[in-house]
């Protein structure tokens, strides 16, 4: 027969295991704020399935909400989340095959205006005020103005072919004109005292991503062009990828580094920046790199090896954040490294595509 003892010490054991299963679950569950402190993961999801999505991780706790905007608002946030953006005290989701964007209250995530009458819309940035700027387009590019809170567009701005990541320096603004579903390799620069394009500078082919650095100069990553034939099996023409750097004194084109190789089946996508500013982080065939500005070529060997969809660096805790794609029907994957050393990975929602870091 058991001793009393040990039943009373296996009934504490047991209450202690429910409570802790009690608060484990009640943590992973949808809270009425505090998502200001965490980081947002933009999810395409499934294409014409209506299931792309936004996935939050905080990373004092380790907890991940996937679906966040559905959960909270009892909809979805559309097929095809392209990307997801801090605007202020907002964020905005860019549902790409929906033709909108949602924008959201940063702490609850609470819907505050779904703003349409987009063809093609790609990437927001903010640049202040309750205001920012919408590349759209996958031919003819043009550039939003957006007031978030009202839902209204204030000005059109016509740029390259398919415009895609734009960043702010000096109250200029760059814009990566892709070529969408054409071919292009300038970057449009916008007065924003005037809201028109000033200057278009020629980059490498097919720019897609780009970042400032501690000098802020400008870095674009040009993925490189692929023209295939008729029946698409086989490549008939090719260029490299590159890093270009714009020098925001004289707005000319003053760095040209050659990553990855040409007919290496792999063309870059994005690219992301230290919290100082002095190291850029983008992704090649054999995994992420990381290169100091100053460096003159790409390092012989990656940071990490792998392949992944996007990465960035988390600005308050330094750790590196790489989202990986495991199908388009299928829950992605977020990976935690402390240098190259893998520390934690967690499920997010289907096709994980990008980062949005608010001030934390």
């Amino acid at each position: 027969m058991m001793n009393v003892k040990f039943i009373f010490f296996y009934v504490i054991l047991a209450v202690g295991m429910i409570s802790f299963l009690s608060c484990e679950k009640e943590d992973n569950e949808v809270r009425l704020e505090g998502y200001a402190r965490g980081v947002f993961i933009s999810c395409e999801g499934t294409f014409n399935a209506n299931n792309g999505s936004v996935s939050w991780f905080d990373p004092d706790s380790g907890i991940v909400i996937n679906y966040l905007f559905e959960k909270v608002n009892g909809r979805p946030a559309g097929d095809v989340v392209q990307s997801v953006a801090v605007a202020g005290e907002l964020a905005v989701i860019v549902a790409n095959n929906s033709q909108k964007i949602e924008v959201v209250n940063i702490e609850t995530f609470e819907s505050v205006s779904t703003i349409t009458g987009f063809s093609y819309p790609r990437f927001f940035t903010y640049s202040g005020n309750g205001s920012g700027y919408l590349s759209n387009g996958n031919l003819q590019g043009h550039v939003y103005r957006v007031e978030l809170e009202s839902g209204t567009i204030t000005d059109t701005i016509e740029v390259g072919m398919g415009p895609e990541q734009m960043v702010i320096v000096n109250n200029y603004l760059y814009v990566a004109n892709s070529g969408g579903w054409a071919f292009d390799n300038t970057v449009s620069v916008v007065d924003l005292n005037t809201n028109n394009v000033t200057a278009t500078i020629g980059t490498g082919d097919v720019p897609v991503a780009m970042v400032a650095d501690s000098y802020n100069n400008v870095w674009v990553l040009s993925r490189g062009k692929v023209v295939y034939n008729d029946t698409w099996t086989e490549i008939i023409e090719e260029t490299d990828s590159r890093l270009v750097r714009i020098n925001t004194q004289t707005g000319e084109a003053d760095r040209d580094i050659v990553i990855g190789k040409t007919g290496d089946g792999f063309n870059p996508s994005w690219l992301s920046a230290s919290p100082d500013g002095n190291t850029l982080y983008y992704g090649e065939s054999e995994g992420i790199y990381a290169i100091d500005i100053n460096d003159q070529q790409q390092p012989s060997e990656p940071l990490i090896e792998g392949s992944f969809s996007s990465a960035a660096p988390d600005p308050a805790t330094g750790l590196v954040l790489a989202l990986e794609v495991t199908d388009y029907s299928s829950p992605g994957k977020l990976h935690i490294f402390d240098g190259n050393t893998l520390e934690e990975t967690y499920d997010t929602g289907i096709a994980p595509g990008g980062f949005a870091f608010p001030v934390r």
